[in-house]
């Protein structure tokens, strides 16, 4: 199987999907921009308060939280998975992992950034999928693995993507950033998307026992 995606088609199956489940994914958007737009109104009225220290902390838990399951739903869509609303609160378990990866992941680009930004893209894209992955159970040291195998030889294609992925949302932003709405879920589907599509062409682990 060729180890490669096409940028058109990501989009196109974002939008067909977006335009299939809006219902859903407007209830996910709007909670996102709820949780956040709750953080700042709260972090500004009790700022420099133990109140506040509180209030921070907890929507910085929500936010995790409610993000991860955000990221479960739309790989759920992108999958052909049954999803619901009630998938935006995640199991535990998956959270702490999820939140790790990404920890882990963050921590190496912002070290390849300081060693001359080159290297952190590279790194960025490399650890593009890690997120997917630990989602799909494959662990936090497997996540980084299978991220890397996935992104390998086409991070050309993958900056360009993102890039495009960027514009994309740029214009939402600039459609009265009511545009976001549908935007938003589009580029995240897409990307799911690419992630599955790369993942197919992988080896099994069968066939890598074979071709040793």
């Amino acid at each position: 199987m060729t180890h490669t995606f096409s940028i058109k088609e990501a989009l196109q199956f974002g939008w067909e999907k977006t335009r299939k489940h809006s219902g859903l994914l407007f209830q996910v958007v709007i909670t996102l921009f709820a949780v956040q737009i709750l953080s700042s109104i709260a972090g500004e009225v009790l700022e420099g308060t133990i109140d506040g220290i509180f209030a921070a902390l907890l929507a910085a838990i929500v936010g995790a939280v409610i993000g991860v399951g955000a990221m479960r739903i739309v790989l759920k869509i992108a999958t052909h998975q049954h999803t619901s609303y009630a998938d935006i609160i995640p199991p535990l378990g998956l959270v702490w992992q999820y939140v790790v990866v990404t920890f882990f992941a963050a921590l190496i680009i912002f070290l390849g950034l300081i060693l001359l930004i080159i290297p952190g893209i590279y790194f960025a894209l490399r650890y593009m999928f890690v997120r997917f992955a630990v989602l799909e159970g494959a662990g936090i040291k497997g996540s980084l693995s299978q991220s890397a195998k996935m992104t390998q030889g086409i991070k050309w294609k993958l900056l360009g993507f993102m890039l495009v992925l960027g514009l994309v949302n740029i214009l939402g932003f600039l459609a009265l950033i009511i545009g976001l709405l549908v935007t938003i879920p589009v580029t995240l589907i897409a990307y799911a998307h690419v992630y599955t599509v790369l993942k197919k062409s992988l080896p099994t682990e069968g066939a890598t026992e074979t071709a040793r």
